[in-house]
């Protein structure tokens, strides 16, 4: 029974196929119906083994199974060569749209291809021009190369020789503050000594004026003894 409901499905629905070879017309199935087919004949195999399994599980419950068996295998036959018939319809509509799309993409390539071509050739040409550009570009550099390394090296030389005239000036304003240094220690020290000679002078002034008044009152304590002498004398 089970097999018998799938082979009714499996007929109605190869009944487009069945139209298509007896007219000798192609398949009108669209690509989405005809994946939609495979996948029903996928399932209506699945179905076809799963009711053969119950019919043979039925048949060997009955006394004589011999024919019973053979009945289910012939249904099983039928119902798969149902589903291959749909399986093969569905892998032929879609070979038939795989083709026709290589056909649509190469056609669509062809008469892209002039502007292609076109586009092709501009980016050569463009490519060609930046390329043309870049070595203009090196070729200017390198021309300029020599000029700049000239200036380079002046522009060294004068740094070096703006850096040795500082130098120069700094070493003579330096000699000049060292000079001026040593003439003011000079300076100073012949103000230091000439002060010493000052005070030294003073020194001996104040010791020669200290003796002087030493010897004077010395004569004049020895005039006032002879004089007190004298006056002794005379009174006697």
């Amino acid at each position: 029974m089970h097999i018998r409901f799938l082979l009714v499905a499996g007929l109605m629905l190869a009944q487009t196929l069945a139209v298509a070879q007896t007219t000798g017309e192609p398949s009108r199935l669209t690509l989405e119906q005809a994946r939609s087919q495979r996948a029903e004949a996928k399932t209506l195999k699945a179905q076809a083994k799963k009711a053969y399994d119950a019919e043979v599980k039925a048949c060997q419950r009955q006394a004589i199974a011999i024919g019973c068996l053979s009945s289910a295998k012939s249904q099983r036959a039928e119902a798969m060569k149902q589903a291959d018939a749909l399986e093969l319809e569905g892998r032929t509509v879609e070979r038939e749209a795989a083709r026709r799309e290589a056909e649509t993409k190469a056609a669509k390539r062809e008469a892209e291809a002039p502007g292609r071509q076109a586009k092709e050739q501009a980016d050569v040409e463009r490519f060609r021009g930046n390329e043309a550009e870049k070595a203009a570009e090196r070729e200017r550099r390198q021309a300029e190369e020599p000029a700049k390394l000239e200036s380079r090296r002046n522009k060294v030389a004068a740094e070096k020789a703006a850096r040795e005239r500082k130098l120069a000036q700094r070493q003579k304003k330096d000699a000049r503050e060292a000079e001026a240094a040593a003439e003011r220690a000079r300076k100073k020290a012949e103000k230091q000594e000439q002060q010493a000679q000052r005070i030294e002078k003073i020194d001996e002034r104040k010791r020669k004026n200290a003796e002087q008044e030493k010897r004077r009152l010395a004569k004049q304590a020895a005039a006032e003894s002879a004089a007190a002498a004298r006056t002794r004398e005379g009174q006697k």
